[in-house]
């Protein structure tokens, strides 16, 4: 299986990240990849004004996502999109899973919600969004898929779970800022992949993003023995991973660590 990751930088210009965005696609699509997959909030990033119209046009967006995903005829992971909910002022960090035909087989929303304070800038995710409350997996190609979004990195009982329900690759579009991806990204990405015997997937958003916030970029692919099979530094670009889930059973065999553990001491839901 061949899965691109793309990395940029998302500006408050919605046509130009679209266009941007269908541009990795089609490359992607040339590069013989099945599935591509962008940071968090690829689409858009800019004030709290301008996200509020955008969040109106979300059903929009998400449909162009769709006839972008059946016109190169790829799978499609569009970063997270401003899914509306009840309560108008705020919205649900939605990651959807669009197939080569143009449909959408899986929505996550954000679990745990991006909370820090740092030199630069107070950041609280739950003045504008709402917490998911769903842990979601797919099937698709005969692979189980397992929905991450960024600050859930740090929740490594979400990624139980999400190993217990049989998931073999885990995406994680992320946003970190430049302090915190320096500190924590890579190591805890690889924490992940290896205490699971997993593949994680971790496109980032790059440069200064539409709403004025630097963003780390480094996007990973780790493989379930930790490896880095793909690591990006600042700036834009593509890259196509070959992703063999024979890996995952050569890692359990090595180190059986998941028929080790002690579910009647620690619970995994």
């Amino acid at each position: 299986m061949k899965i691109a990751i793309a990395q940029t930088l998302a500006h408050s210009d919605l046509e130009h990240n679209l266009q941007k965005m269908e541009r990795f696609i089609s490359e992607a699509k040339s590069s013989n990849a099945e599935l591509i997959i962008f940071p968090e909030m690829a689409y858009f990033s800019g004030k709290k004004s301008e996200g509020l119209l955008i969040t109106q046009r979300y059903t929009e967006i998400l449909e162009r996502f769709c006839k972008l995903a059946k016109s190169h005829n790829i799978a499609l992971v569009p970063g997270t999109l401003r899914e509306p909910s009840k309560d108008k002022e705020k919205f649900y960090n939605t990651l959807p899973f669009i197939d080569g035909s143009g449909k959408v087989l899986a929505q996550y929303r954000k679990l745990f919600l991006y909370k820090a304070v740092l030199p630069e800038k107070t950041y609280d995710e739950t003045q504008d969004s709402k917490k998911g409350e769903e842990i979601v997996t797919l099937n698709w190609k005969g692979c189980t898929l397992g929905f991450s979004i960024c600050f859930d990195l740090r929740f490594p009982e979400l990624f139980r779970s999400l190993k217990k329900r049989g998931a073999q690759i885990i995406f994680l579009p992320s946003a970190f800022t430049v302090p915190t991806g320096q500190a924590h990204w890579e190591v805890l990405i690889r924490a992940r992949a290896i205490e699971n015997q997993l593949f994680i997937l971790a496109p980032g958003l790059t440069g200064t993003s539409g709403d004025g916030s630097a963003k780390y970029g480094h996007s990973l692919a780790v493989s379930p023995w930790g490896e880095v099979r793909a690591h990006f530094s600042e700036g834009e670009g593509l890259r196509v991973i070959k992703i063999e889930l024979s890996e995952i059973a050569q890692a359990e065999n090595k180190v059986p660590a998941w028929n080790c553990r002690r579910e009647e001491l620690f619970k995994i839901s």
